[in-house]
This record gives C-alpha cells, structure tokens and sequence, in this order.
C-alpha cells in the first residue's frame, strides 16, 4: 500500500510527457482500486484456424459501462464472447482479456446498447447468458447471439456465419456460426422465447387488429425482418 501511495504520488508530480494524470488515475484503478473488475481468470482461447468470430459483433472492445457485485464500473472496454455467453474486460494494459464472473453481472452497456443477465434480473428459471435490450417499455423485446463452433470441410456454413469482418478461407474447416434467440418480457416479468410473430401477438389479442393493419402500413414497401416486427409490435400496442 505504501508502494503504491507513493506510485501515486510519482505520477500526478510527473510530467505530463511522462503520464498524463488521467492515464495514472487508470493504472492505479486496476492496480489497487477496483481489482474486484480483474480478478476473473483469463478468457478462454481458441488457438486453432477459424472463420467467423466468436464474439457477439467483431473483436474490437467498446468502451462501456457496468454494474458488477453491486458496484457501477465505466469507461472500461467490454466484449462478449457469444460463444461462452463470456463478459470479457480489458485490463488497462491491454496486456490480458479476464472474464467477469456472471452470477455478479447485474446489467452492462457497450456499443451504445444495453444488456442484461436474465437469471440475475428474474431468477434461475430465466434463459441463461446475456441479453441485448432491442426495447424497453412496459414489456420487452430482447436478444441473445449464439456463436457455435462447427466442423465445415465444403464451405456450406458460409451463410451462417454473420460476421463480415474477413475472407472467408476455404482450406479452415472450423467454422463459427451465429444463431439469434428472441425473448419476450411480458409486464409482470413473464419471459417467453419468440420464434413466430403469432406467438407475439398471442400476447395482443385484443389489439391484434390494430397491430396488424399498423404493421401492414410498415411493410408497404417490403417485409419487415423478425427482429423490427418484434419491436414494432410491442412499442405500436403500448400506444394503444
């Protein structure tokens, strides 16, 4: 500890050609504050050739924000390994990818979008993993990606695999596709998976008619993909 007040010490009184106050209040953060954040063993790797991507978008970290044992964290950079349902965090240095302990996350943000764990927020019979918030009212609308590794000799999972962030090689036959889950989170805290938009509107009875000619005005121009009709239909019936 001594150590370390004197570090901190050192490094406001430097230069700002040396460290900027800023970057020292960062080292000191993983060093002796917040450790709870890096304590989590390292992310688990895939030493083997690989098309697609494991992550839920790409593998850039975005900075982010979260709420992790209790305790609110930001500006730390964040990614999800969708194929784990891993939270991973950065260390400061750069120099590790540690998993954050799940039972602890509450909710975190990255990219601009919001992210849950259902079985925190509703209990151990809630889906598993992490959830991306597509809208929140009074219900909700959200999603999982699921990235599985699969044996692919003839390139045939080409299609599935969601990530266009490179080529895709012909001679790696190990190949990580996306699946996409949908959930619906009724008023008094129902989730219900969603494969089929009657199985959305079960929840509209009364209003379908409504919903149905308001999303027809939608689709005038083409057919809406799963994802926004499920949106569209829950914000549409709170107006109602």
């Amino acid at each position: 500890m001594r150590f370390l007040k004197a570090l901190l010490v050192f490094l406001l009184l430097s230069p700002a050609a040396a460290f900027a106050q800023d970057d020292a209040a960062l080292y000191l953060r993983e060093a002796a504050g917040s450790a709870l954040l890096y304590r989590g063993h390292v992310a688990h790797s895939y030493p083997m050739a690989y098309n697609g991507t494991y992550f839920w978008i790409g593998p850039q970290f975005e900075q982010g924000e979260v709420l992790y044992n209790g305790t609110y964290y930001q500006g730390v950079p964040l990614n999800v390994d969708a194929s784990r349902q891993d939270l991973l965090v950065k260390t400061v240095s750069g120099g590790a990818e540690k998993v954050l302990d799940r039972e602890l996350v509450s909710w975190f943000r990255m990219g601009g979008h919001r992210f849950v764990n259902l079985q925190q927020a509703y209990g151990p019979q809630a889906p598993s993993g992490y959830w991306e918030v597509l809208y929140d009212g009074r219900a909700k609308v959200i999603r999982q990606v699921v990235r599985t590794l699969r044996r692919d000799m003839n390139g045939e999972l080409q299609h599935e695999v969601g990530y266009d962030g490179g080529n895709y090689r012909s001679d790696v036959h190990q190949t990580f596709t996306r699946s996409i889950r949908y959930c619906y989170i009724s008023e008094d805290g129902q989730v219900v998976p969603v494969r089929r938009r009657s199985q959305l509107l079960q929840f509209y009875k009364e209003r379908k008619r409504d919903i149905s000619r308001h999303i027809g005005h939608l689709e005038s121009s083409g057919k809406l993909d799963f994802e926004r009709f499920c949106v569209e239909t829950v914000k549409f019936a709170e107006t109602l």
